[in-house]
């Protein structure tokens, strides 16, 4: 019998579109159907009916195992409902109808989550997998308009099975609901799996998108600290370095008002793992206003005093966050902090931020739901940041 062994999930929003993807256990047409359900009002509660207007269908007929239909025309911050369905010669298949809701405008409020190594904490995890499923609830609960994931995600991304085992099963819940991202990591070794489940903008090991006022690009660092040198550049950072280039032109071209930089390797972390050579990528990141650099690879949590030419500095400081999220490595910590350090604790964990006007609110919270540290970085209409 035809059947869906992953998902759906989501991927890449924007204001008008949506992605929508799934795997099949056999090869099958692709079919997405968008819904748009009534909203109801009893006293001060809202919700909405069962869905059952289907506004738009999006189809592929040329059948394939891993489906993506990218489903278009849509309204910008507004929350639709869509359902899947596959055929072949052996049966049918459909999904329930699941929520999404589409990219907001810029100047409009908006949450999203961070975590790592649902994968890369797999040796060492005694629940035997229950952690990711509790991070992956704990972000649930809040709702968020999409979600990072920086790297580590499975153990062993040349593995066809790890991807079920690590995300995708214990993801499913969240993952049908919330568009995600993520980076490449030590652990997913570069492999095939990754170009074929994840819809990122091409060559998909490094990409850039907007949503609302935040800018976020994503980089391999795994290319330029590989297995062969780790943890030492092979020498490929800098001008003609396809992927160094792409990172220059990015950040020129932006005008957003907020940007965010996301790799797997740490630059800066007091513990294990810290990946020096990586600063040579900070000044670029001064020169051109990112705000925030979000790493992981070390399975702790960490946040820097703000950074500017390898100084503190509270006016044009950037903040580095190792979020390695779902594990806790208390032993990978320095016996004490490093100059660079503002807050450092082992525990699994996951960050919500939320996006306003002129503010970056980041909320630290663990597998248990109890927030453990709060960062804030407001920016006036000339750019002068606060920290506190």
């Amino acid at each position: 019998m035809l059947s869906i062994i992953k998902g759906p999930y989501l991927q890449w929003p924007t204001e008008n579109t949506m992605t929508i993807m799934w795997e099949t256990s056999e090869p099958a047409s692709s079919r997405a159907e968008v819904l748009l359900a009534e909203r109801i009002h009893s006293g001060y509660h809202g919700n909405y009916k069962p869905p059952e207007h289907i506004i738009s269908t999006f189809y592929n007929n040329e059948p394939v195992v891993i489906h993506q239909v990218t489903v278009t025309g849509l309204e910008p911050a507004t929350t639709y409902f869509y359902k899947i369905h596959s055929e072949n010669e052996q049966g049918s298949v459909t999904s329930t109808a699941y929520p999404f809701k589409t990219a907001v405008r810029s100047g409009a409020s908006f949450s999203f989550t961070v975590t790592s190594e649902t994968g890369g904490y797999s040796a060492f995890d005694p629940s035997g997998g229950e952690l990711n499923k509790r991070i992956f609830s704990q972000m649930q609960r809040y709702r968020p308009d999409l979600a990072l994931f920086i790297g580590d995600i499975v153990d062993d991304g040349r593995n066809y099975d790890d991807w079920d085992k690590y995300f995708f099963t214990p993801g499913k819940d969240f993952l049908n609901v919330t568009p995600s991202y993520s980076c490449l990591g030590n652990h997913e070794d570069n492999g095939s799996w990754y170009y074929d489940l994840f819809a990122f903008a091409p060559p998909k090991n490094y990409y850039s998108f907007d949503y609302g006022d935040v800018h976020f690009t994503c980089l391999d660092s795994t290319a330029w600290i590989d297995s062969a040198h780790y943890p030492h550049s092979n020498g490929s950072i800098g001008p003609g370095d396809a992927q160094y280039n792409f990172l220059l032109h990015d950040l020129q071209s932006t005008s957003a008002k907020w940007k965010v930089v996301f790799f797997h390797y740490p630059p800066y972390v007091s513990g294990g793992y810290q990946v020096e050579d990586l600063r040579v990528l900070c000044p670029v990141f001064e020169a051109y206003g990112v705000d925030v650099v979000i790493n992981s690879h070390t399975i702790v949590y960490e946040r820097s005093q703000p950074l500017h030419g390898g100084q503190v500095d509270y006016d044009k400081g950037i903040v580095y966050i190792v979020a390695g999220g779902a594990g806790a490595m208390e032993d990978w910590l320095l016996p004490k902090r490093e100059w660079h350090t503002a807050q450092s604790v082992a525990v699994p964990h996951f960050i919500q931020v939320i996006v306003t006007v002129d503010k970056m609110e980041f909320r630290m919270i663990d597998d248990e739901g109890r927030l453990f540290d709060i960062y804030y970085i407001k920016k006036d209409a000339d750019g002068k940041k606060v920290h506190w």
